[in-house]
């Protein structure tokens, strides 16, 4: 009874902190129960967590698009320029549609890929077909040049050409064609030394000579193998730059002019280049068929003075004939 009163926390007017009953938080409390109430959805078998599914970035589209997609789209517009990005283009793209983003572009690019190759290997093999052809082209009008080169040659030591063979002193053989008196002319002259001209040239002597392909002799067109026929043959007879018998021609008898008279022709039909068969030509006669027959457009033809010209088919009969005399006095007309 004589103890002081203790110091009570109601004596102080208050409560003690940790005597303090707690406040729930109402509206934690609100939560948690309703979420124990709240109706749980059943997951079945093999379906996937909501927390496992890949979360969807801000701003993405539903298909995205994947590096493997673009590089094959982008490969795919350049195989129209070169065939070399349509394989890379082919394989990105299939690698890019096994991918769950970017079909699209994949698919696109794919396609692209594919057309430019068709395309591009269009286009590079009509170009490499111009060019092959202009080579070819070139070696047909350069056999030509090296033909009438040689026909100059001989005739300043002869005084003159003939459509048959002679030999360095003027002899004319008709038993050969004037392309076997070319021999030495053509750095052939170990094979002309071989030959007899005074036997025909597919005698037993000559027949070998004969066989032999020449180069300088040989249409281009037909491949690069030399052969022993020729297509290069000179028109005869009827006022052309050739007589049609053994009379010898000088530049003197081509009052017309060297650069206005054909010399020599590409034409259609090859014969042994030793055998003296020439185009017989006459004012009443057709005109043989001129040029390499898997050409269309015109042949080369080597004039008397030396040049070579591509003549179209677009030149007309009555110019061609002009061109074809050496003393008609005709003029060539405009579409020469």
């Amino acid at each position: 009874e004589n103890e002081p009163p203790r110091n009570r926390p109601w004596d102080r007017g208050g409560r003690d902190d940790d005597d303090r009953p707690r406040r729930r938080d109402r509206d934690r409390d609100d939560r948690d129960d309703d979420s124990e109430d709240r109706p749980r959805r059943r997951r079945y078998e093999g379906e996937d967590d909501e927390d496992d599914r890949p979360r969807r970035r801000r701003g993405a589209t539903v298909e995205e698009s994947n590096g493997m997609a673009i590089a094959g789209l982008i490969l795919g517009g350049l195989s129209f320029c070169t065939c070399l990005t349509a394989i890379p283009g082919v394989i990105c793209s299939a690698l890019a549609l096994g991918k769950p983003t970017g079909r699209g572009l994949a698919a696109a690019g794919l396609a692209l890929s594919v057309l430019g190759a068709f395309v591009s290997v269009g286009v590079l093999y009509y170009a490499t077909s111009k060019v092959r052809g202009a080579a070819t082209r070139i070696v047909d009008q350069n056999n030509l040049k090296q033909i009438g080169l040689a026909t100059h040659n001989q005739a300043d030591r002869t005084d003159g050409f003939s459509q048959y063979a002679q030999d360095q002193r003027g002899n004319i053989y008709t038993g050969s064609s004037f392309r076997v008196g070319l021999l030495p002319y053509i750095e052939q002259d170990s094979l002309f030394r071989r030959y007899d001209l005074t036997q025909p040239w597919d005698g037993p002597a000559n027949r070998p000579i004969s066989n032999t392909p020449i180069k300088t002799y040989t249409s281009p067109y037909d491949g690069p193998e030399p052969s022993q026929k020729t297509p290069y043959r000179v028109f005869v007879g009827g006022g052309a730059l050739f007589n049609d018998d053994d009379k010898r021609v000088t530049f003197g008898d081509i009052t017309d002019g060297t650069s206005n008279t054909i010399m020599a022709v590409h034409a259609a039909e090859q014969v042994p280049w030793a055998e003296p068969r020439e185009l017989k030509y006459g004012a009443d006669s057709a005109l043989p068929k001129l040029g390499h027959p898997s050409l269309t457009g015109g042949s080369s033809v080597l004039m008397a003075d030396g040049s070579v010209r591509f003549v179209t088919d677009k030149v007309s009969e009555k110019t061609m004939r002009a061109a074809i005399t050496r003393s008609g006095g005709e003029r060539l007309g405009s579409d020469w």
